[in-house]
Parts: structure tokens; C-alpha cells; sequence
């Protein structure tokens, strides 16, 4: 059985001059980093156009891309940029945090100067600007520009609802925002398609991330409001939301407009066909977020105060999967604790799942579940300790109680004479670290993905998001270039050959 192993590490927590990880020399630094260790597959979070809070899973749109993520530097070596044009402008200060509002304005003001040396005559571009879902992306962007960055929904009550009397002002009146939206598109599929290409050449595939829901202001709810449950004001009726439950009394209310799935079907699915081949295109691989969504959403009454009074809908079901899935390769991300039918389900789609098992090594008696056990895994899983939503395995280490501790302790006692992989209760941190990811290495899963902070032994303060919480330290970690090390490099190389792993 062919086995493999790779890692998790957002572009924005790489390295480099500029406030943020992009597309630049540091990602081609990392997929070099990558192949000498030994690895199959980089694993990313969603590339598509963020909103307010960064999140790359809070998109404005599904066919829009993030412009922080392109390198200025490739942008200077194109002759459209000099290192004089950044002179003045701030891209923060702290090499290990991104300054999103900072950069915001200091990105824009680099890619605007690139923007007046652009030849907008090159065939290329004009043969990109062809694509309809690239023109509303293009021309939300422009009206979002004019109404001060404002959702659509506070936007001035003239460009509130689209109609053509919208669109011929701003292709009329605003015609140089449109094309330098244009122009960041195309950039940016260009830096990434050279870097996808490298990839390919060294033999690493890069498995990208769709999230299920669209943020509520974004550009299909502007565009295409009738693929949502909306009203006859296009606001929405439902928003996705969690069931109470011991975590949160009230219920959770994350305010994605739910999908009307009967209005789509008369369309045969088209806007998600368009998106899943278009994420085909783009990536090996690909995660789709929140995959229980196909089969039922918990919607929450836009008006409620909380995800008290919500109720599960269905979703369009296997026949849908079966329809649109067929032939990706789409990973089905299906996390936390569901029901038997919904587990039923998610068997059914016979598509690869994820798996986390550092949580569950360290859970209380209650929480606790057999079957997530490393040694309970089955083949077609992507197996992961943790992931961007979870704390590291060192701050995992040191904040777990003792009692918590003595139980995850027998747990990984026992996992490790199942796995024949010897455990010692006196070892360090570092090696109790190393410990663990030998066990999802020694499991039965085809894919292990490890996220880079526990291949580096990092802290919480490198931790990627904590769901839940508004804060600046979501998304904005990043990691300095020093850490990409010879050391680490040698005993990947090393634990790939010893589980057969090695790409």
C-alpha cells in the first residue's frame, strides 16, 4: 500500500520582506524544504478574496483571489514595480505578525503604482478578462471601492441592487477600478500557476481548501442572491449556525446565508460546478470544508439574537455528490462529533476524510472516542494530530492537567504497544512531541499531515486560528525563515524512510 506524509502550513505564516507570506521565493523555498524532507503534498487554506476578519474560510467570493498573497518582489523583477515605490509605505514591524490594516493600505498603494506601468493591452489579459465570474468579482470590488469598503448591504441605495443601470455606470464612470481589479486577478493566477507548476516538477502536489459557505456580503449574494434563502429585499432568511450544546448554551450563530438548494438544482448546480473545476484546475487535491453541509446545515433565523430556535435542513445528498464530485479529487472534510446517521453518510460518499487525533489522546473519560484512536484508524483518511484550529502539541503538553495527563498517558501506553512504537513516560516534551506524531505515522492511514509548528516544537503563540474568538492573533502568525532547518530537514527524511512515507 502506498503510504505518504505531508504538511499543513498556510501561505500568509510564510517568511519574507513585505508583512505577509505571498507567492514569492519563500513558498518556492518551502516546497524545496518540503521534497528534501521528503514529503508528498503541501496542504493550504483557501486562496479565495478575504473579508473584514482575514479569515481565509470568511470569503467575498468563490472565484476572487487574495491580494495580499502576491509577491512585490516578483512584481519589481517584472519591471512594474522599484524598490524606490516601497520606500515610505509600512508593511508592519513585526516580522512574526501580520499587520492587516497596515498592509491593506500599503498593498493596494505597491499595486496600484504596478498597475499604471501594467501593459493592459498584453493578449493574456485581455483574453482573462473573458470570464463572467472574473468581470463580478472585478466590478463588486470597484462598487466596494466607491461605497468605502462597505458590505454591499450598507453600500449607497443606488449601487445597493444590481441591475444593468449599476453595471453601465461603473463599466462607464469606473472603468480603471474594474481593470485594476483585473489586473490583481491576473497577477495573481499568474505568480500562482509558476509556483503550481514548480510543484509539479518536484514531484510535491498542493492540496487546496474550498469552504462550504460564502461570507454574507460578498459577491454571489450581490450578483446571485437567488442561490441563497433570501427575501424580497435579498436579505437572508437563515444563516448556517451550531446547536447548543455543553461548549455553548446559546448555540452558536456564524451568519453564512444558506444555500437554496432546490433554486440551484433547476440550474443542474451550475455555480458549484464552475467552482469545484475551477478548484480541480487550481489544485491536486482539494478539501471541502464543512462537507456535512450536502447532507443537512443547522439554519438559524437571521433575526434571532442566537442558534437557539434553529433547525436542520437538508442538503442536496449523495445524488448531488455523485453528480458534481465525480472525477476530483475532493477530500471531504468531516470533523467533530456527528450523528449515526450522518456518520452513515459520510461513509457512503466513499471519499477520503479527515481525521484529528491529538484532542482525543488528551480528552476527559466523557469525550473521549474509541475509534479516533491512531490504531483505529482506517486507510482512506488524511490523519492529522491537529490542525489549524487547534493548539500545537508543546502548549497541548504543557497546559493539560494532571489527571487529564495520567489518563492520555495509559491511552498512549497502549497505542504504542498496538503500533509497536515503544513509549517512555519519562521523556521530554520534545520527545513525548516526537512520540506522537511517530503514532499517526505508524497507523494505517495513507495520508499523515502534519501541521509545521509541531515540526518545529513551537508554542501557542504560533497557534494558526482559536474558533470562536475575535482576535488579531487569528491568521496573522508567521514563521522566520531560519526555522526551515537542516535538523528538522534530517529527521523528516529519516521518519518518512523508517514508515515507508518517503515521496
Amino acid at each position: 500500500m502506498k503510504k505518504e506524509s505531508g504538511v499543513l502550513l498556510h501561505i500568509t505564516s510564510l517568511p519574507g520582506k513585505y508583512g505577509i507570506g505571498t507567492l514569492g521565493k519563500e513558498a518556492y523555498k518551502f516546497l524545496d524544504f518540503l521534497n528534501e524532507c521528503g514529503f508528498s503534498y503541501w496542504e493550504i487554506l483557501p486562496l479565495e478574496a478575504t473579508g473584514y476578519s482575514n479569515s481565509p474560510f470568511f470569503n467575498c467570493s468563490a472565484f476572487g483571489f487574495n491580494f495580499y498573497l502576491i509577491d512585490l518582489e516578483m512584481l519589481i523583477e517584472e519591471g512594474l514595480l522599484t524598490t524606490r515605490d516601497l520606500r515610505g509605505l509600512d508593511f508592519g514591524d513585526d516580522p512574526r505578525r501580520v499587520d492587516y490594516l497596515t498592509l491593506f493600505k500599503s498593498k493596494q498603494a505597491a499595486l496600484r503604482i504596478a498597475f499604471k506601468r501594467f501593459n493592459n493591452l498584453d493578449p493574456e489579459f485581455i483574453n482573462f478578462k473573458k470570464s463572467k465570474n472574473r468581470f463580478e468579482f472585478a466590478l463588486y470590488s470597484a462598487i466596494k471601492d466607491n461605497n468605502n469598503s462597505k458590505a454591499w448591504f450598507d453600500w449607497a441605495l443606488e449601487d445597493r441592487y444590481y441591475d444593468e443601470e449599476v453595471k453601465d455606470k461603473y463599466v462607464k464612470h469606473y472603468a480603471k477600478d474594474i481593470e485594476f481589479h483585473f489586473f490583481e486577478q491576473f497577477i495573481f493566477m499568474k505568480q500562482w500557476n509558476a509556483l503550481h507548476l514548480y510543484a509539479k516538477k518536484i514531484g510535491i502536489d498542493i492540496i487546496g481548501d474550498v469552504p462550504h459557505f460564502m461570507a454574507y456580503d460578498c459577491d454571489a449574494m450581490y450578483f446571485n442572491p437567488d442561490l441563497f434563502m433570501v427575501d424580497k429585499r435579498n436579505l437572508a432568511t437563515f444563516v448556517a449556525g451550531f446547536p447548543p450544546d455543553d461548549y455553548k448554551k446559546e448555540g452558536q450563530k456564524w451568519g453564512y446565508p444558506l444555500y437554496d438548494w432546490d433554486y440551484m438544482k433547476l440550474s443542474n448546480y451550475k455555480w458549484w460546478k464552475t467552482r469545484i473545476y475551477l478548484a480541480s484546475n487550481m489544485y491536486d487535491r482539494f478539501k471541502l470544508n464543512h462537507f456535512r453541509g450536502f447532507y443537512q446545515t443547522y439554519a438559524v433565523p437571521f433575526r434571532s439574537p442566537n442558534a437557539k430556535k434553529g433547525r436542520f435542513l437538508d442538503g442536496p445528498g449523495l445524488d448531488f455528490i455523485n453528480d458534481v464530485f465525480q472525477g476530483t479529487k475532493v477530500i471531504a472534510s468531516f470533523l467533530g462529533i456527528y450523528s449515526k446517521d450522518l456518520d452513515e453518510f459520510a461513509k457512503k460518499t466513499n471519499l477520503p476524510c479527515l481525521q484529528v487525533s491529538l484532542q482525543n489522546l488528551f480528552a476527559s473519560e466523557k469525550d473521549f472516542r474509541e475509534d479516533l484512536l491512531p490504531s483505529n484508524t482506517g486507510e482512506n483518511v488524511y490523519l492529522y494530530l491537529e490542525n489549524h484550529d487547534n493548539d500545537p502539541i508543546r502548549e497541548v503538553l504543557k497546559s493539560t492537567s494532571p489527571s487529564i495527563k495520567n489518563l492520555a498517558y495509559d491511552r498512549l501506553r497502549s497505542e504504542g504497544h498496538k503500533l509497536n512504537v515503544p513509549f517512555d513516560s519519562n521523556a521530554s516534551s520534545i520527545e513525548l512531541a516526537h512520540y506522537l506524531i511517530e503514532l499517526v505515522y505508524a497507523s494505517k492511514a495513507e495520508h499523515v499531515t502534519l501541521t509545521f509548528q509541531d515540526m518545529i516544537f513551537s508554542g501557542k503563540e504560533s497557534r494558526t486560528n482559536t474558533p470562536g474568538v475575535d482576535s488579531s492573533l487569528n491568521w496573522s502568525y508567521r514563521f522566520l525563515e531560519f526555522e526551515f532547518n537542516k535538523r528538522t530537514i534530517n529527521y523528516f527524511k529519516e521518519l518518512n524512510k523508517k514508515y515507508n512515507r518517503h515521496k
